[in-house]
């Protein structure tokens, strides 16, 4: 039984196949267009997986959409009546996307694929709650979703059991964490739904000053819920998430042209404090009422990795999984797995311990696209003998895009579409930001080899097992000198555990431990700053050529910047 999997019309499109339980593949529709964060419909996903299946769409038996379109815009209407006059401008803007997309999502899905049988539509929480859980290793757990919002709801707490979800508590718009942040990341200079995490970047290097203005606008109760003072907010009703009243507490917003500041960090280390507080009071009451020592977190909130990081010191739960989609692309996932299992009744459950869910090329087809390029490259016969080479270089304080294998799904670059860096000198983190037009202050994750994370890292007990790079853990005080370009000013690092069942990867790192005694390497996203991460050969070629990147190891060659000679 084949289901596809839909996210579509507010960020990060997504399409996803499933057969029966088993994830196929899984990719975002930005990775195609080239369009960073891309919410137009996924049809170049959609039709990628069905190629990758050697299927069309005919032979898809249901496909899942990740929410319910009529009764989000039962909300938009309610909240524009709640809010008249003030709303008009916003209202009258998104009205001719309503129209023309949001409301046609059946037909729309219908049209583009000639498609007559059945289609569900996953209300918006219950789909993240199902790229919670079900590609969890637990039978069962307790589960948190929180994120902007769904339809209403913007937060929810769940059990997990088998193949079954079951809601506890909800909490409903305009009360919500996600746009609690977002308000912040806008009122930084920030983009919203894209910048989040340079808030999280930044937070380091404040101190938190102003959480005791920022808790006079928010009413946190013991167990997590809380409600926001709408004297300080105006995202229901204007283009500018914040009123005056709400300066008057934090002080002058920053534009984007602007400086970052220690006024600046101070505000990121403040709402990153209220944010780590109310995420904990609400994990130690899911705790409670759940009666589970697992835990499975998603919905866009869940991409704090800093706050994920201190999951196990301020939580009782002793295991967690965040499933590293765990936005709107990853909701497709969800949506498609809610619906084989608990519409369908689908019993067998699949794991997902990676995304290497995308596409993938041929030596064939890197060759093509090196030699159309005119690059300068080498063929390795041994895999060995590619990754001894490729981690010689890196000691030697290169920095290398890496392309091997199948796309990765979802925001970060573990191992497939990478660019790697030796960690064990500071001046590292700059080279690599400046190769990425990033801001300074902006940390770095690394892989890791699973082995040896404790070596390295206090996971308070929480295992080697953290393969999506969705937690910052503190570096022990002895090894920081050992990795400073990977340890932020915190004294923390975003780290991927890597073991053999990355393959080429793991032999990568395997290489550069043996040869420098370092168990990690500098991994960030193959591109740069306003595109995609790389998906073609061309366009990893490409970067490779306009950046001061210094090698490229794609496939079984390794690139280098020099005029071919034949």
């Amino acid at each position: 039984m084949y289901t596809l999997g839909i996210s579509a019309f507010y960020h990060d499109s997504a399409a996803v196949l499933l057969k029966d339980s088993r994830l196929l593949f899984a990719a975002e529709e930005e990775r195609f267009t080239r369009i960073k964060h891309d919410n137009s419909f996924p049809r170049l996903a959609i039709r990628h997986c069905l190629e990758s299946a050697g299927i069309s769409a005919n032979d898809i038996d249901d496909i899942a959409y990740y929410e319910k379109p009529l009764l989000k815009f039962e909300r938009v209407l309610g909240n524009f009546v709640d809010t008249y006059p003030r709303s008009m401008r916003p209202f009258v803007k998104g009205v001719p996307e309503w129209l023309a997309d949001k409301l046609n999502v059946e037909h729309t899905i219908r049209k583009e694929l000639g498609f007559t049988k059945e289609l569900f539509f996953i209300p918006h929480h219950y789909s993240h709650a199902g790229a919670a859980f079900f590609p969890s290793p637990y039978e069962k757990a307790a589960i948190l979703t929180t994120d902007g919002i769904g339809e209403y709801q913007t937060a929810g707490l769940w059990t997990g059991n088998g193949t079954m979800i079951t809601p506890l508590r909800s909490q409903n718009f305009p009360h919500s964490l996600g746009l609690l942040y977002a308000t912040f990341t806008a009122f930084l200079g920030f983009r919203v739904n894209e910048d989040e995490y340079k808030v999280m970047g930044l937070a380091a290097l404040g101190r938190p000053r102003f959480t005791d203005a920022i808790r006079t606008m928010v009413r946190i109760r013991d167990d997590g819920s809380f409600r926001l003072d709408l004297r300080f907010f105006r995202f229901r009703e204007s283009f500018t998430m914040w009123s005056k009243e709400f300066e008057k507490r934090t002080g002058k917003p920053r534009l984007p042209s602007e400086p970052v500041t220690e006024f600046h960090a101070d505000i990121a280390a403040s709402i990153q404090e209220v944010t780590e507080d109310i995420y904990f009071k609400t994990l130690r009451y899911l705790h409670r009422i759940a009666n589970s020592e697992n835990l499975c977190i998603s919905g866009g909130v869940a991409l704090n990795a800093l706050a994920n990081g201190k999951i196990p010191a301020q939580t009782p739960f002793k295991n967690v999984y965040i499933f590293g989609a765990s936005g709107d692309s990853g909701a497709a996932v969800g949506a498609a797995l809610y619906a084989a299992h608990s519409l369908h009744g689908i019993t067998a459950r699949q794991p997902v311990t990676h995304l290497r869910y995308g596409t993938s090329y041929t030596n064939e087809d890197i060759e093509r696209a090196l030699r159309e390029a005119g690059v300068t490259y080498e063929r390795f016969q041994q895999e060995e003998e590619l990754c001894d080479r490729v981690a010689a270089l890196l000691a030697e304080n290169n920095v290398i895009g890496w392309f091997q294998g199948k796309m990765e799904f979802g925001p970060r670059a573990l191992g497939s579409r990478s660019i790697l860096a030796n960690p064990r000198l500071a001046g590292t983190k700059d080279d690599v930001n400046k190769i990425k037009g990033r801001e300074e202050f902006r940390p770095f994750g690394g892989s890791v080899l699973a082995d040896r994370l404790d070596e390295f890292v206090d996971t308070h007990g929480a295992g080697t097992d953290f393969p999506f790079m969705n937690f910052c853990f503190r570096v022990k005080n002895e090894k920081r000198s050992e990795i400073p370009a990977i340890v932020h000013r915190d004294g923390s690092c975003r780290v991927q555990t890597v073991d053999s069942g990355y393959g080429r990867y793991y032999t990568l790192l395997k290489s550069f431990a043996a040869l420098t005694g370092t168990p990690f390497l500098l991994n960030t996203s193959f591109n740069i700053a306003g595109e995609p991460i790389v998906e073609t050969p061309a366009q990893a070629v490409s970067d490779f050529l306009s950046t001061p990147l210094d090698y490229l190891a794609i496939g079984d060659f390794l690139a280098v910047k020099e005029p071919r000679t034949e």
